[in-house]
């Protein structure tokens, strides 16, 4: 019996030795990580943020169709956008789709006449300008290369004529060239030529029924959604014309947009209607491929009656040949910008019910108030707080502490140097 009781005591005795050694490699180990934990630190960038809406739109216009007065080939004297009285000829139709040719051969001569003229106004000042021709033209080609791999093609001719534009201005620039008097003339010559021909055909003239912003594409919108509507505009008719489907449309040669002024309308819910008010300016992007962004005015919110969504109509006032094609389609809303000083959520601290972030000095850390202008969730935008002294005031590229490697956060705590000098770094912005 008394043998039993010293084996069971021996048992317990290798048992609590174990227990105790685990329990000091345990200890040991969380030792070593925690001495092996690094101060990290993030560089302080500038940074922009927008708030936006995304939704579905309706574009308003004042637009008169144009009637197609005979058949053949239309050949068009402006192009979409350009401005037009009233009477004038916009197109006329020819029997001979020579003609259409003759037309087109025309308008290359043009624009390659153009950039020769243009090209020659540089010669006075032959060496002054080739800096920023040259850099102008890297631009250009790299735009074009951009649209190239985006499988973008609207608008690549221009970009093509205005590069060489830049080249033929170079070219006088450096004297690789003296004149292009001779080639000019030819190309005149070619033009008046070629205007005799085609005004011996001359065809059936098409002329604007009323003055504005001439348009080639009818989309059988314009009476449909016409700016007219929107006066005595009720919530449940606007939703009525969210399902009107366009009207055919025959014999028409294009439209005339009677103004500059035109008006966009989304549908929102409340919580978003909120967030705009009247007179307020915004931008619209339609995503277009040059990424441009149409200025516009909130002047109406027209909500339903119980007041659970209302439609915004904004006021817009630029006219451009993309503009022109947009009738329903999504866009981006932006209301407000905020520009500031970004830096990572997780370096945010409150001391005293104060923001800020404690940022590594040298070797001293300091505790810098910070007023928040947004927060987006994985990262802040701030400006420094108002009234801080110089040596606690936020600047770019100040070194925000974002993991702490164990040392207590307080305003004045010194690093010896061989702690600093293990610190890790990135950028806020990566």
């Amino acid at each position: 019996m008394a043998g039993y009781q010293r084996g069971k005591n021996k048992n317990v005795q290798i048992v609590a030795v174990v227990l105790a050694m685990m329990l000091i490699l345990y200890l040991v180990s969380q030792l070593w990580g925690f001495a092996n934990i690094k101060m990290r630190t993030e560089q302080v960038v500038e940074d922009t943020v927008y708030d936006f809406v995304r939704a579905d739109a309706m574009v308003f216009r004042s637009e008169e169709i144009i009637p197609q007065v005979a058949s053949g080939v239309t050949v068009y004297n402006y192009a979409d956008g350009e401005e037009v009285a009233k009477d004038q000829e916009v197109a006329a139709v020819y029997q001979d789709k020579t003609v259409s040719m003759v037309n087109n051969q025309i308008d290359q001569l043009q624009k390659e006449l153009k950039s020769l003229q243009d090209a020659q106004t540089v010669k006075a000042t032959r060496y002054s300008a080739i800096t920023n021709l040259s850099s102008e033209i890297n631009d250009q080609a790299g735009k074009i290369v951009d649209a190239c791999a985006d499988g973008v093609v609207e608008g690549i001719s221009d970009q093509k004529d205005s590069l060489v534009s830049m080249l033929n201005r170079k070219k006088i620039a450096l004297g690789e060239e003296d004149t292009f008097a001779d080639r000019i003339y030819e190309l005149q010559s070619e033009i008046s030529y070629l205007e005799q021909t085609k005004e011996g055909e001359k065809g059936v003239s098409i002329t604007a029924p009323a003055a504005g912003y001439f348009c080639k594409e009818v989309d059988g919108y314009e009476s449909v959604l016409s700016a007219d509507l929107l006066e005595d505009m009720t919530y449940e008719q606007y939703q009525q014309l969210e399902s009107a489907s366009a009207q055919t449309v025959t014999n028409a040669a294009g439209k005339i947009i009677k103004t500059h002024v035109w008006y966009l309308a989304v549908d929102l819910d409340q919580e978003e209607v909120q967030k705009f008010e009247l007179d307020a300016k915004v931008k619209l992007d339609f995503h277009f491929a040059n990424g441009q962004t149409s200025s516009a005015t909130v002047v109406n919110i027209i909500p339903d009656e119980q007041h659970k969504n209302a439609v915004v109509i904004f006021e817009c006032k630029d006219i451009n040949e993309q503009l022109l094609g947009v009738r329903k389609q999504s866009v981006d809303i932006t209301f407000t910008t905020y520009s500031g000083l970004r830096i990572s959520a997780s370096a945010l601290y409150h001391e005293q019910n104060i923001p800020g972030v404690y940022v590594l000095d040298k070797t001293t850390i300091r505790f810098k108030p910070i007023e928040i202008l947004k927060d987006q969730g994985s990262f802040i935008l701030c400006e420094p707080k108002q009234g801080t002294d110089e040596e606690h005031t936020l600047n770019r590229l100040d070194l925000v502490i974002v993991e702490s490697g164990g040392v207590s956060m307080r305003d004045g705590t010194t690093l010896d140097e061989d702690m600093v000098k293990g610190v890790e770094s990135s950028n806020a912005g990566s």
